[in-house]
C-alpha cells in the first residue's frame, strides 16, 4: 500500500482507552461514595461527577496559538460529523466545538493544518461575559490524539528536488 501503514480505529484507540479506564478507575477509589450535590438540603440523589467529554473531527482551520504566563494555549475548532437515517434516507449533520489546549497539547497541535483529524478528550467549561448575557461552551484538552496530519501551508520545508531536464 505505498508504503504506508494503516491501522483501523480500533487499535489506534485500545491504548488511549486502557488509560482512560484506568484513570475512571482511579477516580471511582478516590472519589466519595453517596456524596450529595453542594447546597442540597437533607441530602439527594447522589449523583457521579463527571464531566469527560470525547470527540474526534477535522480541524477547520489552522489552530491559534499564543504564548502566555502558563505557557501555550492553542485555541481551534473540531468540525464533528453524524451521520444518521431520517425517512429512508441518510443525512449527515455537522456539528463545530471549540477546543482549547495548554501548553505540551498546545505544542502538539501547533503545526496542525485545515483537515488533520484530531482526537480530544477533555472537560466541557462554560464562559459568560459580566453581564451573562454571552454564553459560550468549549472543551478543555486532557488528552489529544493526532490522527491524520495535514501540514499548516505556512510551515517552512526544504524545497523538493527537481527533477534534472536533459
Amino acid at each position: 500500500m505505498n508504503g504506508h501503514d494503516y491501522q483501523s480505529a480500533g487499535n489506534i484507540l485500545a491504548p488511549w482507552m486502557k488509560k482512560l479506564n484506568e484513570r475512571r478507575e482511579r477516580m471511582e477509589k478516590e472519589g466519595q461514595d453517596g456524596a450529595t450535590l453542594p447546597g442540597m438540603e437533607g441530602g439527594g440523589v447522589p449523583i457521579p461527577e463527571e464531566n469527560t467529554s470525547r470527540v474526534v473531527g477535522w480541524l477547520t482551520r489552522r489552530p491559534f496559538v499564543v504564548e502566555t504566563e502558563g505557557g501555550k494555549k492553542a485555541l481551534f475548532t473540531l468540525m464533528v460529523p453524524r451521520t444518521y437515517h431520517k425517512g429512508g434516507e441518510r443525512k449527515r449533520r455537522k456539528s463545530f466545538v471549540p477546543i482549547v489546549a495548554w501548553r505540551a497539547l498546545a505544542a502538539q497541535v501547533e503545526t496542525l493544518g485545515k483537515d488533520s483529524v484530531v482526537l480530544v478528550e477533555g472537560y466541557l467549561q462554560s464562559w459568560s461575559d459580566k453581564e451573562g448575557k454571552n454564553y459560550r461552551l468549549d472543551l478543555s484538552a486532557e488528552m489529544l490524539e493526532v490522527l491524520q496530519r495535514r501540514e499548516s501551508p505556512s510551515d517552512e520545508r526544504a524545497p523538493k528536488q527537481e527533477a534534472a531536464t536533459a
